[in-house]
């Protein structure tokens, strides 16, 4: 392939290649942004996904999606085009991840609370910032668009005229966001909930929402603490649908068929919010007449604590167990050998091995990287600037300089030792990205939440556990596995010094109850 017509396009200004009138529209809202030629665009899209037009003022959401049509046009030259570039819900039918006919669908789907908000005018966004729903999203899904289903005919509909103008259960809970939702971080959180527990009714109970029963309000606590954290076998012998159906990656496009409304088990704060917003919920639609009467008046309210969800290890619980960081080594020495694997082995090694946050990662470059006498020995260390500018002195292992050098090799780099200080230890591997342009923050999430994704698929063969944890994981999992795994050798205070935290009592949040409660105790005891 000749790269030279590639590279040639890709890097000429925008100005010069772009439709006449969308050049006029766009060049100035583009050019704020930073963007001046293809290249940049592209990886621009890449790393904010299909919402990225919104940080760019003055370009609308038609234009986006024309220009996204326009790098189509030329993905041969500039870079292959994906569903998830395009604003959500836009995306030509051809790249669509769902593509499933709506009669064959059994998923739960996306509940279009925001038709019924923007009647009511609770909604303030413009209409044309909503995605375009397709007919089989408009309800709770294609199950939920039978009659007895929907609630109008629903077993505990008040038998009186109440307060609510209500047909069916989704008029209901949108008459609630709208009555009950004060800002907009309230109304986010509620939609999302009821969203949640409609489907949950709908699909799992097989029942109307105004159809629930206290027997059934009693098994939605069950099913939280239970989802992700029970084998296929066990789940299946008392659930309806698996886990798989109700658990999916994070950055999922809302309206693909990858979409799921959760995407990992539920701390207990998150199960305590989920059933406070339940629990108000139908206390209006009880209160206003809908219901006649509220099925989880009978229910306890006490949320239990599982295993390991002690406040004291509210940390560890975002970290990765050892079978867990098995499972993504493990996955990591299956991939070919690529740019990509060598950038995935150097970030893991910074986050996971040497305890890094995120912004060290990007920010980390070949200067970093050198030669210190430590005590009556000459070692290597890296030099990690931290918070405050703070910097922080750590070894480094042989193993990890030689995963960098491969690392480098490939970027067509001299050896970390040999580089330009200001080399970034991980880079963008975009089309024509340039050796000192460091990967940004949303790549540097995207490329791991794409790595755990793929790691999960592999460890639900062997635990749903396991892969719903990982798919749970983010940047910062790295650090707080560090953390976890530091502190069962080595001294609180060693581990402090090593993640430059400022309070020894931010480091030992990673300790475990029971760990904790030990130290806590060895204080008071005289050394001899």
């Amino acid at each position: 392939m000749d790269t030279s017509a590639f590279d040639d396009f890709a890097v000429r200004p925008l100005a010069g290649i772009l439709p006449a009138d969308l050049a006029r529209r766009s060049l100035a809202p583009l050019e704020a942004l930073g963007i001046a030629c293809a290249e940049d665009l592209y990886e621009c899209i890449a790393n904010l996904g299909g919402n990225w037009y919104k940080s760019a003022p003055g370009l609308t959401r038609d234009d986006a999606v024309r220009l996204v049509d326009w790098l189509g046009g030329h993905s041969s030259q500039i870079g292959e085009i994906t569903a998830r570039f395009y604003p959500p819900g836009m995306a030509p039918e051809s790249l669509s991840a769902d593509k499933a006919d709506d009669d064959a669908s059994g998923l739960p789907a996306p509940i279009d609370f925001d038709a019924q908000l923007r009647k009511s005018g609770l909604c303030t966004e413009p209409e044309n910032d909503f995605p375009q729903q397709r007919p089989s999203q408009m309800m709770l899904s294609r199950p939920a668009r039978e009659l007895h289903l929907s609630g109008a005919n629903g077993t505990n509909r008040g038998s009186r005229p109440g307060s609510l103008e209500a047909q069916n259960d989704l008029q209901a809970v949108a008459s609630w966001l709208k009555a009950r939702a004060a800002n907009v971080n309230t109304l986010s959180q509620y939609k999302k909930e009821a969203e949640r527990f409609l489907l949950w009714c709908t699909l799992e109970r097989g029942k109307a929402l105004s159809s629930i029963s206290t027997e059934d309000a009693s098994l939605y606590p069950v099913w939280l603490e239970e989802l992700g954290r029970k084998e296929p076998h066990e789940w299946s012998s008392k659930w309806h649908l698996p886990q798989s159906a109700w658990i999916g990656s994070k950055n999922a496009p809302r309206l693909s068929a990858d979409w799921r409304p959760f995407n990992g088990p539920l701390s207990v704060s998150s199960r305590k919010t989920a059933l406070t917003v339940v629990r108000i919920l139908f206390g209006f639609l009880t209160k206003t007449g809908y219901l006649r009467f509220n099925p989880f008046d009978q229910v306890s309210t006490k949320v239990h604590f599982l295993a390991g969800e002690g406040a004291p290890s509210a940390f560890a619980d975002r970290s990765l167990t050892p079978r867990q960081w098995d499972e993504v080594m493990e996955h990591l020495e299956e991939l070919e050998d690529s740019p990509s694997k060598r950038r995935m082995r150097v970030i893991l090694s910074l986050g996971k091995g040497l305890g890094m946050r995120a912004s060290e990662i990007i920010g980390a470059c070949a200067g970093w990287i050198v030669n210190r006498r430590i005590g009556d020995e000459d070692m290597t260390v890296i030099e990690i600037v931290g918070k405050g500018d703070k910097v922080r002195r750590l070894p480094i292992s042989e193993e990890t300089i030689r995963a960098i050098d491969l690392y480098f090799e490939a970027r067509l780099l001299p050896s970390v030792r040999a580089c330009e200080p200001s080399v970034p230890l991980v880079a963008s591997l975009s089309k024509n990205a340039d050796a000192q342009k460091g990967i940004s923050r949303s790549g540097l999430y995207r490329v791991l939440t794409d790595f755990f994704e793929a790691a999960a698929l592999k460890a639900e063969e062997k635990s749903a556990a396991d892969a719903a944890k990982l798919r749970a994981g983010s940047t910062h999992w790295l650090r707080h596995t560090f953390a976890t795994t530091a502190l069962k050798e080595m001294d609180i205070n060693i581990v402090q010094n090593a993640m430059g935290h400022a309070s020894i009592g931010t480091t030992s949040r990673y300790l475990t109850p029971e760990e904790a409660q030990i130290a806590k105790a060895m204080k008071k005891m005289a050394p001899l």
